[in-house]
């Protein structure tokens, strides 16, 4: 449908035009139903259209901009028979200009991986020679999970489309009618943001722990860490809990982080960027080690962290990409997986997320997303927007929304965290601060990751009812969520275990 929607405007530019020309005669009872059933199509079909929030707006306010002046025209002069015409071939005349137009602006796609374009899956035991055959194209297995018997990702496959993006719109329609294929999605390229060093005042407190840089930690102090690691004395974890960084690699051998890290392969146990890193240092940070930082975890007893590379250097991956990082990261065991990652999306629905995200949960993981650093509703972005996911926005020094954290109040499970100036672990034994949702959502794993090592049967929502419940609402909670509260939190897991 999504293909129509150039002859649905033309329809219900027509229908509205004549409409408006026998306005008060029989004939408008026939073109006025016509209207609203094309217009209706229009809508849902441009909806529908993969490209950008930018493109889609400037091209719906083109062509509403023209339906209303012709119709316009048309209700202001209809004594004269020939505006009608000339109404009828204006539309005519626009519709095929605006189409040519069109098809030869650059590509209205997110971008997509180079490497296949697009992620199909097939019917319960389809053959994928068979669907290779109807469309010409190889298909490639997308992901092997080690627990194929609890999902259906192991019938996704990979497909290399055309690059001109008309033709890859075109091979998605015929994939979508061809017999087999259960679901077509594109597999789009992810980014992290780009973010400046930033330098922060020193605080006077020590929060009760011996790291020399805790001082730079403000979110540390908010979150009440010297009360919150006071709640945990008495307390013996069940198990160590996993934190998984999905992430540029972190950097295994850091002074801050070797003693809490557990390498899963040694690709993973590098950063040539830095955001792993600094991710990893705010999950789960040696504290108390007279090195560096701290972190919420008060020793090593509660949880370790571990790498799975899903960026490269430059920050940049796909969808495919990260998507095979969460399988193995639930197949090796995590009991949380922090993504401080995501972009916005061309497809309303994010099936192949929410099948990953399912099958980490079966696998007992948690998993945690970053809500982005547009500005914007999060709806707009994956894997932010998928269901199952908690997602984390982010919160400045003064407990507010954070100027470029995207808004969560569309979002079904939602808390906040800091993500302003946050001073943790660089490669290299270095330290420094950066500002993002990708900082805050290491916070959230963090605590997730000790509620689980007390809890190691926690399934997300419990944990998110948990984090909700005893966090803190802050002026902006309706656009954010509530301000995690890793005591509370704690207390009510400790009462209700």
């Amino acid at each position: 449908m999504t293909a129509m929607y150039p002859l649905l405007f033309l329809v219900a530019t027509s229908s509205l035009v004549l409409w408006q020309y026998y306005s008060g005669k029989r004939p408008a009872k026939v073109f006025a139903p016509l209207f609203y059933i094309a217009i209706a199509g229009f809508a849902i079909s441009f909806i529908n259209q993969p490209m950008t929030m930018e493109v889609k707006g400037s091209k719906l306010i083109f062509q509403l901009l023209f339906m209303g002046v012709v119709s316009f025209l048309t209700k202001s002069l209809k004594e004269k028979p020939l505006v009608l015409l000339f109404s009828l071939a204006m539309t005519v005349l626009f519709t095929i200009l605006f189409v040519q137009w069109d098809s030869k602006r650059d590509n209205p796609l997110i971008p997509l991986s180079e490497h296949g374009e697009l992620l199909v899956e097939l019917e319960e035991g389809y053959d994928a020679g068979i669907v290779s055959e109807k469309i010409g194209i190889a298909l490639s297995r997308s992901f092997h999970p080690m627990s194929g018997e609890v999902t259906n990702l192991d019938n996704y496959f990979t497909v290399d489309a055309p690059p001109d993006a008309s033709k890859i719109i075109a091979l998605r329609e015929k994939l979508e009618d061809t017999k087999g294929v259960k679901y077509v999605e594109y597999n789009e390229i992810v980014n992290i943001p780009e973010e400046e060093m930033n330098s922060i005042a020193r605080s006077s407190k020590d929060l009760g722990v011996n790291d020399p840089e805790v001082g730079l930690q403000w979110g540390l102090e908010k979150m009440n860490l010297e009360a919150f690691h006071a709640s945990l004395k008495k307390v013996k974890p069940v198990r160590k809990a996993l934190i998984a960084i999905l992430d540029t690699g972190v950097d295994a051998k850091h002074e801050d982080l070797k003693g809490s890290y557990k390498s899963l392969q040694k690709k993973y146990d590098k950063d040539n960027n830095r955001h792993g890193t600094h991710c990893a240092g705010v999950a789960a940070a040696v504290t108390n080690n007279k090195k560096g930082i701290a972190s919420l975890a008060p020793n090593n007893k509660f949880v370790e962290v571990t790498s799975v590379k899903v960026l490269a250097g430059f920050g940049g991956g796909t969808q495919r990409g990260i998507i095979a990082g969460m399988i193995e990261a639930a197949d090796s065991g995590a009991d949380v997986i922090s993504m401080s990652l995501g972009g916005k999306t061309n497809d309303n629905a994010v099936k192949t997320y929410t099948d990953a995200v399912k099958y980490c949960n079966k696998k007992g993981a948690i998993v945690i997303v970053a809500a982005g650093n547009s500005n914007i509703n999060a709806k707009l972005f994956a894997p932010a927007n998928t269901p199952g996911v908690i997602t984390v926005a982010a919160v400045d020094e003064n407990l507010k929304k954070a100027s470029f954290s995207n808004t969560t109040d569309d979002i079904e499970m939602a808390v906040s965290a800091p993500g302003v100036n946050i001073h943790s672990t660089l490669p290299g034994n270095k330290y420094g601060a950066l500002s993002g949702t990708s900082m805050s959502t290491p916070y959230v794993a963090g605590l997730v990751g000790i509620m689980k090592s007390i809890k190691p049967d926690l399934t997300t929502k419990e944990a998110f009812d948990i984090l909700n419940d005893s966090g803190q609402a802050t002026k902006d909670v309706q656009q954010i969520g509530r301000l995690i509260q890793p005591k509370k939190a704690i207390d009510s897991v400790k009462n209700n275990g």
